[in-house]
């Protein structure tokens, strides 16, 4: 059997415990269609291809692809042997489709604003990170983990936290405790929007300086005065302003 490869930040769930909750919290339908990222060993794979109409699973190690291509016995897997960060979905859908991913806690962040690029394409995401940087995406304002990234996930989904994952539920055994996330695609939003694109502008712009008055932040782009009118305190640091407030700041400035 092919070894876990620490350099594509491979860490296999064996639990069986937890691969039956995760299936429970996906809850998959005999007509969806998934795509799932890094099956590695096909233990989730194995559980939703009876579950559900179809599988299109993205690995990119050689190894791991070719025991995964036994799985292949009734038509309803498909395997592509290539790196997701370099994969279209628009070539596999007619509809949306589903996605699931125990994600390599390396290229978390990369795999996120790949998914976020061809959101059209999802209706929604099932996906398992390291602790740390799952709580940053779904944290509000006033947290210590929200940031850029967190702006920019619930500006475009509806994440929603499912449950922990302790680290001996893997092998090997990771350092870090993983958490599960579902992340439901907000109707005609994009990555490529108007909204989106100042709101990735002024968030580098605030997050760059964490500690700094937003006032002083966005001196160039909006004043105090402006920000007052959208009921924001010039005074706050990057953290405590919501989601929401930072797409009044986009609005304005559009």
């Amino acid at each position: 059997m092919p070894r876990a490869k620490k350099s594509l930040g491979q860490n296999f769930l064996v639990d069986s415990a937890v691969i039956r909750q995760l299936i429970n919290h996906v809850n998959p339908d005999s007509n969806d269609d998934f795509l799932e990222i890094g099956p590695g060993k096909g233990a989730i794979t194995k559980e939703l291809l009876s579950k559900s109409q179809s599988i299109h699973a993205v690995e990119m190690d050689n190894d791991l692809s070719k025991g995964l291509m036994t799985l292949d016995r009734f038509g309803n897997f498909h395997l592509h042997n290539e790196n997701i960060l370099s994969f279209d979905p628009s070539k596999i859908c007619k509809d949306k489709i589903r996605v699931i991913g125990n994600l390599p806690y390396n290229i978390s962040t990369p795999i996120m604003f790949w998914s976020f690029k061809y959101l059209e394409f999802f209706s929604d995401m099932h996906f398992m990170f390291q602790k740390e940087f799952g709580e940053r995406l779904i944290a509000k304002n006033d947290n210590k983990n929200f940031g850029r990234i967190s702006v920019i996930t619930q500006y475009l989904t509806r994440p929603k936290f499912c449950f922990s994952i302790e680290p001996e539920s893997f092998s090997p055994r990771p350092k870090v405790e993983s958490v599960f996330i579902r992340f439901e695609a907000i109707e005609n939003r994009s990555i490529n929007d108007a909204i989106s694109t100042k709101l990735q502008e002024i968030t580098h712009i605030a997050f760059m300086h964490k500690r700094k008055m937003i006032g002083k932040s966005f001196e160039k782009i909006i004043s105090s005065s402006e920000l007052t009118n959208l009921d924001i305190d010039s005074r706050s640091r990057p953290e405590n302003i919501s989601v929401e407030q930072y797409v009044k700041i986009a609005e304005t400035l559009l």
